[in-house]
């Protein structure tokens, strides 16, 4: 074989500095092009303590690898070959821009000379991703010039620092290469070449005079944390305490990760409460402070867009995502931060304001619970038996229907229970690989619920779990369609509603068990459920739950009108 020393050090020094930047989670997908960094990751891998994986299917790998940046909060690499592979990336790096996930995608591309002549597999790759990633850089040819190198491993170490500073996000690196692709794979030894870059140290913190006037603005009023969507490795458990030192609520959407405790003032019971009409008494807030991102509920919004009171959101990146339009103040600075800096300087709020709130959220959790006390096995059943039922793991939720019934019914748990979902552009796309993601970075018991349609969408993901032997028990609740289509008011084009917009496919789960070798379980009943909950985690399972469109429908509006009586009826006496 022809000797290609240019080449392989070359991709080396890339690899160098990835991997100095702690860089060590890779997801490959098989290409031609990206031979030479295939090839030279690999033979690297056991030097490096790489934890190489391959997926034949882009659009997979992409979302398989945004489920580990999602749980891990480190970056992660993915790497394809030219042309369409680069492009199948692409919804996974949407929502790692919108949700703020260290993706780092090294694209392939054939060389100058071959770009808009019509070559095969050649598209213009240059900023491909447009607007979605932070930063894009496109490499030089390989060479082996000494300047070059340095060039090239200060820019790989600049994008990768990028993804990981706040705002995080994805970056994308675009490496044209001549052939011959094959490197050298010589033994390769010694330490890398490549200094590590230190990430921005520093933290912003209010001033003695910005904080002063906060403490007045908030002492003693009656105040209000709504909690979204946790999408960063930020520390909010002090948050519950200083809640409870003010006696002020938190609404905390499943995603925040505050559900895990049983504080009364972790507030759940609030899509219910803030449907129109709305009749807060005694629970009305004068002021709101918003952490996290846009939440589920979409009462919470509706009530927040008409709030007339400061809405002061806390966000270290000041990118102001609030599509309310409620936002009057803007504090540049993370969660932790601002509760230590406003731990013991404020007074409480007044306490009947606070017994209101704690009333409310007590009846709500009564209520639920002896809601769910049926044997019946409907939708919001199976959120809630999952919250209540498996302990100590991870839970990876699809958009839809099944993440506005975790929103709903899964009640505050003293038991480690983390809840995931890919709310930045909220597609069904990619549910069960990101989820796969997650489980190859946990070390807990993994979950996945899901509808059938996304199960559906993303069914060739499953090979990654037999390919790398990942632990996943998926409950598969089919309603043969989109059920959430059921709610809106298109279900009352019933001549068009079917084909449109309910789209059954009549899909038989367990064909699709057997094709990828998990195990398989029908359940018919809570009982049911909740014994396959509790059987083994270990390899892949599916468990599915088949319910009916129209009977969940009127059992969702039943419940909410219930639940929403009975905690008014409390707000009144």
């Amino acid at each position: 074989m022809k000797s290609n020393n240019s080449l392989t050090t070359y991709v080396q020094r890339v690899i160098d500095a990835l991997v100095a930047q702690g860089v060590t989670r890779i997801v490959i997908s098989p290409g031609s092009r990206s031979t030479p960094v295939a090839l030279l990751l690999a033979h690297n891998a056991a030097r490096y303590h790489l934890k190489l994986f391959v997926d034949v299917d882009e659009r997979s790998a992409a979302f398989f690898a945004l489920g580990m940046a999602k749980v891990s909060h480190q970056p992660v690499l993915l790497v394809c070959t030219s042309g369409t592979a680069a492009a199948n990336y692409y919804p996974a790096v949407i929502e790692a821009q919108l949700t703020h996930q260290p993706l780092i995608v090294l694209t392939t591309d054939r060389p100058p000379e071959l770009t808009n002549i019509g070559a095969p597999q050649a598209i213009d790759q240059d900023r491909l991703y447009g607007q979605y990633v932070k930063q894009f850089a496109q490499l030089p040819l390989p060479s082996a010039d000494a300047t070059t190198l340095d060039y090239v491993a200060f820019n790989v170490q600049r994008l990768v620092l990028a993804s990981e500073t706040t705002p995080l996000g994805p970056v994308h690196l675009n490496l044209p290469l001549r052939k011959p692709l094959m490197p050298d794979l010589e033994p390769v030894a010694g330490p890398p070449v490549v200094r590590k870059i230190t990430k921005p140290v520093g933290d912003r913190q209010l001033s003695p005079t910005q904080l002063t006037q906060l403490v007045g603005q908030l002492s003693g009023r009656r105040g209000l944390f709504i909690a979204g969507p946790q999408e960063t490795a930020d520390d909010w458990s002090g948050l519950v305490q200083l809640a409870e030192a003010v006696g002020w609520p938190i609404l905390a959407d499943p995603l925040s990760g505050l559900r895990q405790t049983d504080s009364s003032l972790v507030i759940s019971g609030y899509e219910q409460l803030f449907a129109p009409p709305i009749t807060l008494a005694a629970a009305q807030p004068e002021l709101v402070i918003r952490i996290g991102a846009t939440p589920v509920s979409a009462h919470l919004a509706g009530w927040l867009k008409a709030f007339d009171g400061p809405v002061t959101l806390v966000d270290a990146a000041a990118t102001l995502a609030d599509h309310t339009l409620a936002t009057t103040a803007v504090i540049r600075t993370t969660v932790a931060t601002l509760v230590t800096q406003l731990t013991g300087r404020l007074a409480g709020a007044p306490a009947v304001y606070t017994q209101a709130w704690q009333t409310l959220e007590q009846v709500y959790r009564q209520q639920v619970k002896l809601a769910f006390q049926t044997d019946q096995l409907t939708e919001g059943q199976v959120a809630y038996t999952v919250a209540t039922q498996v302990p100590s793991a991870n839970v990876f939720v699809s958009n839809s229907m099944p993440i506005r019934d975790v929103d709903q019914f899964g009640i505050p748990q003293t038991h480690s229970l983390n809840w995931w979902c890919n709310r930045g552009a909220n597609g069904i796309d990619g549910v069960v690989s990101s989820a796969l993601g997650m489980a190859a970075v946990s070390d807990r018991a993994n979950y996945l619920v899901i509808g059938d349609l996304a199960f559906f969408h993303d069914m060739n993901g499953l090979m990654m779990a037999q390919r790398h032997q990942l632990a996943l028990t998926i409950i598969v609740i089919n309603n043969n369609g989109g059920g959430i289509f059921s709610f809106l008011p298109q279900a009352a084009a019933e001549s068009y509603f079917e084909p449109l917009f309910g789209t059954p496919q009549n899909l038989k789960v367990s064909a699709v068990a057997q094709l990828y070798e998990a195990t398989y379980e029908l359940v018919a009943s809570t009982a049911d459920l909740q014994a396959a909950l509790q059987q083994s985690t270990t390899g892949l399972r599916l468990i599915e739950v088949r319910t009916d469109r129209n009977e969940n429908v009127v059992a969702h509006r039943k419940l909410a009108s219930a639940l929403k009586a009975e905690m008014e009826a409390h707000l009144e006496n």
